[in-house]
């Protein structure tokens, strides 16, 4: 009796959508590069996009994605993730960093998977009023991993699952760190409220409040920004000249 055995095309997964969100420093993008890295050490291609109009780590590391704590990886800018389609369809895994921003992000993440992609996607999953992001969680029902992350409270060391805005802007849209924006608790973010968050920022900054979880977030991120930035290109291909000419963004001051 012969048995017959079928080949295993390892550097071609199965098509799926991981989602990793979560308030602001819950260490979305840490896990993002973590997850893609383990994917490079089995030899998959990974392509990483970023947001383009996210320009808070441009002057030090250009068009890579940057965690808070200031791990970096190469990655290509778009405002949509239709203009970089052609991208993809030489590699196998796609990691989408800041999620919530691509317009197209639900459509273009099912098309992938659907062609044999593992894509995977850091993102917000709220806003700062706790409602949803854009259409991003229309993509929840079409993931087959999906991951809450949370942070660390910047009011009271709990566990923070939400983000808080500093200061009086109403736009949905306005990236920013730390001088924008808070890891807040369910508590913390009900007892400070929208009419004395201008008052919250400038509590943890001055004052009685410069021991507080925020003010050595602030210190650190001061004392990082001072220190040099440097880009892991490797073992991601660095993007030809062709490519980057053929990817054109709409700019905008923030």
């Amino acid at each position: 009796m012969s048995v017959s055995y079928g080949y295993c095309q390892l550097n071609h997964p199965k098509g799926q959508i991981q989602i990793i969100f979560g308030p602001m420093f819950s260490g979305k993008t840490t896990e993002l590069i973590r997850r893609l890295k383990r994917y490079e050490v089995a030899n998959h291609k990974c392509l990483i996009v970023k947001y383009a109009k996210d320009l808070r780590y441009e002057s030090k590391c250009g068009q890579g994605v940057a965690t808070h704590d200031q791990q970096t990886r190469a990655a290509v800018a778009a405002t949509v993730l239709s203009s970089i389609a052609h991208l993809a369809d030489s590699c196998s895994v796609i990691g989408i960093d800041e999620g919530q921003f691509f317009p197209d992000v639900v459509e273009f993440c099912e098309a992938m998977a659907n062609a044999g992609k593992i894509v995977v996607v850091a993102a917000l999953d709220g806003t700062y009023q706790r409602s949803g992001f854009g259409n991003f969680l229309n993509l929840v029902p079409l993931a087959e991993n999906v991951v809450k992350l949370t942070a660390v409270c910047m009011r009271c060391y709990g566990e923070a699952a939400f983000t808080q805005r500093l200061g009086s802007e109403t736009e949905v849209e306005l990236i920013g760190g730390s001088e924008k924006y808070m890891a807040v608790c369910r508590e913390c973010y009900r007892k400070f409220s929208e009419s004395n968050v201008e008052t919250l920022a400038d509590d943890c900054c001055h004052g009685n409040r410069m021991s507080s979880p925020f003010h050595h977030f602030q210190q650190q991120q001061q004392a990082m920004k001072k220190s040099p930035l440097k880009i892991n290109n490797s073992p991601t291909k660095p993007l030809t000249a062709d490519v980057n000419r053929s990817l054109s963004f709409d700019k905008e001051n923030f």
